[in-house]
């Protein structure tokens, strides 16, 4: 009698562990790592469909002391004369993943400066802005928890057009 009560009880528990154990075996399998960001999601993910990154439109985000802490973008959408810049928390980042603050700077030749920051991004920030008839600079920051920065950027005209 009692070795039944034990398997009325037993088998039921059995079962939820084992369902648990299936659930968590394939959120495992499908998660994504935060290193999966690559430059072509990163300007999908920013900027929307339809953008292509620039020519002269990749530069690095670099410390002070010369470390790379990711990259920012140029991309064109030829379709709605739109620029966008992305800075991105590259892979190799002390910071990618971790939220700490990121701006992206988009400048237009005889309009104005555009600039959007986050102050908790995990990965990229972004901005964009109508430029069909005018050159753009271009730059972005990455902070570290601490506060310390990274810039990259070109701060001469381009990608005139």
């Amino acid at each position: 009698m009692a070795n039944a009560l034990a398997n009325r009880l037993v088998r039921p528990a059995f079962i939820i562990f084992a369902t648990l154990v299936a659930v968590a075996a394939m959120l495992v399998a499908t998660a994504q790592p935060a290193s999966a960001h690559t430059r072509a999601e990163a300007v999908t993910n920013g900027c929307g469909s339809g953008y292509a990154i620039a020519s002269d439109g990749v530069r690095n985000v670099n410390s002070s002391s010369g470390a790379k802490w990711g990259e920012v973008i140029l991309a064109y959408n030829a379709s709605n004369g739109r620029n966008c810049v992305v800075t991105n928390k590259t892979s190799g980042s002390p910071y990618h993943g971790t939220p700490t603050r990121i701006a992206a700077v988009l400048v237009v030749q005889g309009d104005t400066t555009y600039h959007r920051a986050d102050d908790s991004a995990s990965h990229w920030e972004s901005i964009s802005a109508y430029a069909a008839d005018a050159c753009v600079q271009y730059w972005g920051y990455i902070y570290s928890p601490s506060g310390s920065s990274a810039f990259g950027g070109r701060q001469s005209w381009g990608n005139c057009g």
